[in-house]
Formats: structure tokens, sequence, C-alpha cells
């Protein structure tokens, strides 16, 4: 009998070079299509970023077809079970950088120390009553809104590429040991180099990102939920280390409360009538009343 979790969704990344990303692109897709594999990867001459999905045979077809191109032998897939497709489509696309920062010699190789989850889980709680020890949020402020570690520092910024000019603000920690996290890894790659180039003196980055570290720690320090770039929006994981998303996460782990009304709600849209991608909280019932039918979820 086939278990109700009969889906595979997979997040993964690997900086390294890739000389011709549109040839890499195309061989990608012509796999992935042929697999049945819907999600999102990033390809350029930095490397590989993606999120897809599939049945498990053929997301095991994907691990090994990725693990057999020179360079990426050694991709670390994070992956768990989904009882849904949580993309519509497979969307294989070549930019210029696998995480945009606009930003010239950022070089990840000269990026934090990585802390496992148990390492990062202590030094948090350190942080508790140790002032010499800062959490950082490498992510934007929707994420963080939705869910971040206890005490962190939660950057206000929409996209990514706005870190460089809002690390201005925070001067003040440049001496102080730093922990960042993201939800994969792949953002404080070059986050965390990006502090040690601007005179950070001691900066740590979370291996495997929030995901990496919830699977561990269920209860631990991070409170609310892990934002996720698909049609699952919010995650968490229970005791065994499955992901929860949906109405089946508990109203206890709620954190974020809509931006229009002020209510408790987990419910993340695209507001499309901005001219930008602008995600908001928002609640079934201001949806409704706001009449804002342009709102969706992907």
């Amino acid at each position: 009998m086939q278990s109700e979790k009969h889906f595979k969704v997979l997040l993964y990344y690997k900086y390294n070079p890739i000389p011709n990303p549109e040839k890499f692109a195309d061989e990608h897709k012509d796999f992935c299509l042929m697999h049945n594999l819907v999600g999102r990867v990033i390809i350029s001459r930095e490397g590989i970023n993606g999120t897809c999905a599939g049945s498990q045979v053929d997301i095991q077809a994907y691990v090994d077809y990725v693990h057999s191109l020179s360079g990426f032998e050694d991709v670390w897939f994070k992956q768990h079970d989904a009882d849904f497709l949580p993309f519509k489509s497979m969307k294989i696309m070549v930019k210029d950088e696998l995480v945009v920062l606009r930003e010239k010699n950022i070089d990840v190789s000269k990026g934090g120390k990585y802390l496992k989850p148990e390492e990062f889980h202590a030094l948090i709680e350190k942080s508790l009553s140790d002032n010499s020890i800062v959490v950082f949020d490498a992510r934007n402020m929707i994420e963080s809104k939705v869910g971040k570690f206890r005490n962190a520092i939660a950057p206000e910024i929409k996209f990514f590429r706005e870190l460089p000019d809002e690390m201005k603000k925070y001067d003040y920690i440049k001496d102080k040991k730093v922990l960042m996290y993201c939800t994969g890894g792949i953002r404080c790659e070059k986050a965390s180099a990006l502090l040690i180039r601007e005179g950070f003196k001691e900066v740590y980055q979370l291996e495997g990102g929030i995901y990496n570290y919830m699977k561990t720690f269920p209860n631990g320090y991070f409170d609310g939920t892990c934002f996720v770039f698909d049609d699952r929006m919010q995650i968490i994981y229970d005791e065994n280390g499955n992901a929860i998303y949906g109405d089946k996460i508990p109203d206890k782990k709620i954190i974020s409360s809509c931006d229009f009304c002020g209510k408790k709600s987990p419910r993340v849209v695209n507001d499309e009538r901005q001219s930008e991608r602008c995600l908001v909280v928002c609640c079934e019932d201001c949806d409704e009343k706001l009449d804002l039918k342009k709102i969706h979820t992907h």
C-alpha cells in the first residue's frame, strides 16, 4: 500500500563553477521533465541552488543524477516527505547569482565558520545571558515575521540584495560573536563572507540552516514556523523529523499576525496590487473584506 506522503521535497545548493550554465541548464531541464519533477532551480556560473519535488523514485533518480555531475558529487540534499506536490511546474533559470546580493569581491570560501545544530543550539542558549553573542537572521522581513530564533536581530529588508546597506546599522556588533542563519544555508554563505569582509571579527553560520536545526531540535530556540518559497508556505517538524505544514501546524506554533487587522494568522500571500513582489501576512477575513482579488500564494 502506498504511503499517504508519497512525494519527496528537496532543498539544496552547491557553490561550484559552471563554465557553461546555459548548456548545463538545458541538460538539467531535460532530465527533470523526463522524470516529472516540479520546482525551481537556479543555475549560474557560481553553481546551483534549487528546490524540487516528485515521487520517491523520481527524486532518487534526480539525486543520483546530480551526484554524477563533475563537481557536484557531494551535494547535500535536505529532504522530507510531502502529501502533495508544492509546485505547479518545473522552472529552471540561468542567472548571474545563485542568491542576488549584487556585491563584488564576495568569496564564499571566506565565509563564517560552520556550526552544527547542536553547537548552534548551545551558543544560542548561552546568548540568552551573554550579550557578547548575537544571533543574526540573514533572511527577509516576512520570513523572520513568521519565525525566527529567540532574541535574533532581524534586518528590515524585503530582498536579500538590501543586506549590504542594512548592515551599516550594525557596526555595534562588529566585535561580538555573530551567529548567522537562513533557511537552508545558501544566503549565509554570502552574508557571512560579507560581514567578514566588512570587518566583523567572529562570524559563524548554521550548517544546513533552519531546516537542519528544526529536524534536530523541533522544540528548540526557533520560535514560530520556517517560511518556504513554495505552496506549503510555512513548515515545522515533529519529534520524528517529519515536516508539518498547512492547517496541520498547531496554533501554538504560529507567531505571525495579520498585517491588516493584527489577528494571529499564518497566512502569507503575495499582494499583486504592488509594483513588485510584496509578501504580507493576511488572514482570510481581511482578504475577503478588502477584496484583494489579485492576492495569491505562489
